[in-house]
């Protein structure tokens, strides 16, 4: 009888012991790199991607480097910053003046959906939301003309095709939302428009 109080007793023990590991590992905190966390760091890449844009301003063609970079998760969402700037002097067909052109930059971040990323071509839809500006200028960067700065939003669809584990190439276009903006003889419908896209994404596509 004796023997069998012991082994109940034990047979109780053991129970307790496993319903409070059990509890323990129910309730233990979730953590940023813990196993418990459904963000898995193995499913984190990065990229940067630089390319050659082309758009009108005012009646008048503009050459923009686009360079951005960020983080990719499942190579599938990504998000990171970007900056563009012209590479050419910008003569707005408004400008009355003669010997001046114009300057153009923009810098913010993006958010990035890509779709069926391991298939040789896909689609990816970036869209930037940042602030810019606009400066009349001349040769010797004396114009003292001032400066118009703004928000902007620009949604874009790029197709994407992958020449190699680590590097894409993507050809789209974009169209650039200016918010109120007015400027010697410029306004906000005269820097908007559609932006057309030509580069390369270099990363650790996971």
């Amino acid at each position: 009888m004796k023997k069998n109080s012991i082994h109940t007793l034990v047979l109780a023990l053991l129970t307790l012991t496993y319903i409070h590991t059990d509890a323990q590992n129910t309730n233990e905190a979730k953590t940023l790199f813990g196993s418990g966390n459904p963000i898995n760091t193995k499913n984190i890449g990065f990229f940067i991607a630089p390319s050659y844009g082309f758009t009108q301003m005012d009646g008048t063609m503009a050459s923009l480097l686009a360079i951005r970079g960020g983080i990719n998760i499942k190579d599938q969402f990504s998000i990171g910053s970007f900056l563009n700037t012209s590479l050419n002097e910008i003569n707005p067909q408004s400008e009355i003046l003669t010997n001046v052109y114009m300057d153009y930059w923009s810098v913010g971040g993006f958010i990035e959906y890509t779709l069926l990323a391991k298939k040789v071509f896909h689609v990816t839809f970036p869209l930037y939301i940042g602030y810019g500006e606009v400066e009349m200028d001349n040769q010797i960067g004396e114009a003292e003309l001032g400066e118009a700065n703004f928000a902007q939003i620009e949604p874009s669809a790029l197709l994407e095709v992958n020449l190699h584990k680590h590097v894409r190439f993507n050809l789209g276009a974009g169209y650039r939302f200016v918010g109120k903006m007015n400027y010697r003889n410029l306004n906000e419908s005269d820097i908007s428009g559609v932006t057309g896209y030509v580069g390369l994404k270099f990363g650790l596509f996971k």
